[in-house]
């Protein structure tokens, strides 16, 4: 007989990416978690975070200030914080939220089942950025889900002096297209119509791959599979901005 699953629940600030995140947060924890959207009831809670804004730090922090009463009721609850302030943060929001189990950051979110298991006996901190786009295990679609967002890339290497996403992301990195197409048409056969394809500079994709794709061709190798009804995607730089995207 199959022990039941445990509960996690899942508070997303941030863009489009976070929420993309947040689902494959979700997607590897499976095999022992499954969602619920009633924090009280959770047995580890996640915060995946955004430094974009000055205004969405102060949330993260006034939300973990508020969560002391529930760990100090629910010891057990394990508690962690993801995303770009927890990578930016690293090791000192630890130390500032002492019922804080684990952070970790934009590139831990497929070592997140280890980590987990880890902050039952120990906090845990883990903000590497690793070099090359994630191996990410397969996506499952909910039957009759009619929109999909899709990661293609992740990183930039703009480094422009008002945004900190070079240093919380890491440098660019592509995902292969055929992972992408593959993805998307498995998406298309379950039933989905919609497809917003992410990451932070779309219009460089395909930059450092061992057989270097554009961005435009990427478009219309996904333009032509069947089901396809609306295809979109951000974010975009306008200086890589290209004469075949237009």
């Amino acid at each position: 007989m199959s022990r039941p699953k445990k509960r996690v629940y899942i508070k997303t600030f941030g863009c489009q990416m976070n929420v993309a995140d947040s689902e494959q947060m979700a997607q590897v924890l499976a095999q022992e978690y499954v969602l619920t959207d009633r924090p009280d009831d959770a047995d580890l809670y996640l915060i995946n975070t955004c430094a974009i804004r000055k205004k969405s730090e102060e949330k993260v922090k006034s939300l973990l200030g508020s969560l002391k009463a529930l760990k100090q009721k629910r010891p057990q609850m394990l508690l962690g914080v993801g995303g770009c302030v927890a990578q930016q943060e690293g090791v000192r929001l630890l130390a500032a939220v002492p019922h804080l189990d684990l952070v970790f950051g934009t590139h831990g979110i497929y070592r997140l089942p280890e980590l987990v298991r880890r902050a039952a006996w120990k906090r845990q901190v883990d903000v590497t950025l690793k070099e090359g786009f994630p191996a990410a295990p397969p996506r499952r679609w909910q039957p009759g889900a009619a929109q999909a967002l899709v990661t293609i890339m992740q990183g930039c290497n703009n480094f422009c002096s008002f945004c900190v996403v070079p240093y919380v992301r890491g440098r660019e990195y592509s995902r292969p297209p055929g992972d992408i197409v593959a993805e998307v048409q498995e998406f298309l056969e379950a039933g989905g119509i919609e497809v917003t394809l992410l990451g932070q500079n779309v219009n460089s994709y395909g930059r450092g791959l061992a057989e270097p794709v554009t961005f435009p061709q990427l478009l219309r190798n996904l333009a032509i599979l069947p089901g396809l009804k609306r295809l979109r995607f951000a974010t975009s730089h306008p200086k890589d901005l290209s004469d075949e995207l237009m």
